[in-house]
């Protein structure tokens, strides 16, 4: 990883102890070093690009042999955030930590497993109730074969690979893992799910597409160029008001990065105390409960998150070691 740390393969160490201990400093080091990045940048508008479609593309580290294919995850992010949202939907659907996450390996010619390919129709593409439990089937069918190497790629195996012609959303072809994603890319509804996945991130808030299809059909007939997106969403007055007024409830992760970057020290106990106020706040990092991913906005206030997220940033502001070296 040329922007964090080389990616330790914890599957190839001899023992269960050994395999254990790799995969706990691991998960350690993936969130103290994500967590460094959102707080100290270098560019914090970067940042919290990926860090919404990390949000979208949902993992949690603790499942994997390897937390380190988080940051393989990250840095795939982004290398496409600025191309378009076929070519980031694809740099994801070769991360070895999202295939791993949804059961993909496991998706064979002749034993399908449909988790991956319910997930890239419902939270990745179409949107929930826009497809058939055909399309399921069939999508799971080109995606038969995925297989991880020794050196953490992701490859297609022709013998697992189920190579007949699949009928996906009226169309018939051989589909396999590129042409699949070329065609669920240019569908209308993909636009709409993907601007709408992203606004609720940006904005805080469950937004209407209404108020948002001018970009959402732009957004398509630009070939879902995310710079196109990222401009059209920063000059529509929602998010114009959003900032100017400070409408958005930061999730536990966004204020904690914000605190301990305005606090302005790189003591260690800054990242430290950070990654456990998170957690306690009720958003473990890196640890999302689901594929769909963590909630947003008011989805974070309840009696008792209000009470963390108070106490969390007391204790942020009472180590003296940290204000030591400010």
């Amino acid at each position: 990883m040329k922007a964090y740390t080389r990616i330790t393969d914890c599957r190839k160490k001899p023992s269960k102890k050994e395999k254990l201990n790799c995969k706990r400093e691991s998960l350690i080091e993936t969130k103290y070093q994500w967590l460094k990045r959102l707080a100290y940048g270098p560019n914090k508008k970067h940042s919290k690009l990926v860090n919404i479609w990390l949000s979208i593309f949902a993992v949690n580290a603790r499942s994997l042999g390897n937390p380190h294919w988080i940051l393989d995850q990250i840095q795939s992010i982004d290398d496409w955030k600025f191309s378009n949202y076929e070519n980031l939907l694809y740099s994801q659907m070769v991360n070895p930590g999202l295939l791993k996450y949804l059961n993909a390996f496991k998706n064979k010619k002749k034993n399908p497993n449909e988790n991956l390919s319910r997930e890239l129709l419902e939270l990745y593409t179409l949107g929930e109730g826009n497809f058939s439990e055909l399309d399921v089937k069939n999508t799971s069918k080109a995606l038969t074969g995925l297989i991880l190497d020794k050196n953490n790629i992701v490859k297609i195996s022709p013998k697992l690979h189920d190579n007949s012609e699949k009928l996906i959303l009226g169309k018939r072809n051989k589909f396999e893992l590129r042409s699949l994603i070329k065609w669920l890319s240019i569908q209308s509804l993909t636009a709409e799910n993907i601007t709408k996945r992203f606004c609720n991130y940006l904005l805080g808030e469950e937004i209407k597409p209404e108020e948002f299809q001018e970009i959402i059909i732009n957004f398509k007939n630009n070939n879902l160029s995310l710079p196109f997106l990222y401009r059209s969403l920063a000059n529509h007055k929602k998010y114009k008001n959003s900032q100017k007024l400070g409408l958005r409830l930061l999730d536990p992760l966004s204020l904690v990065a914000k605190s301990i970057s305005l606090i302005g020290s790189d003591h260690k106990n800054n990242l430290q105390i950070g990654i456990k106020i998170i957690a306690k706040m009720g958003q473990p990092l890196l640890e999302p409960p689901n594929p769909k991913g963590w909630t947003y906005g008011e989805g974070w206030i309840t009696s008792s998150t209000i009470l963390n997220r108070k106490k969390g940033l007391i204790s942020l502001l009472a180590d003296e070691e940290i204000w030591d070296t400010r």
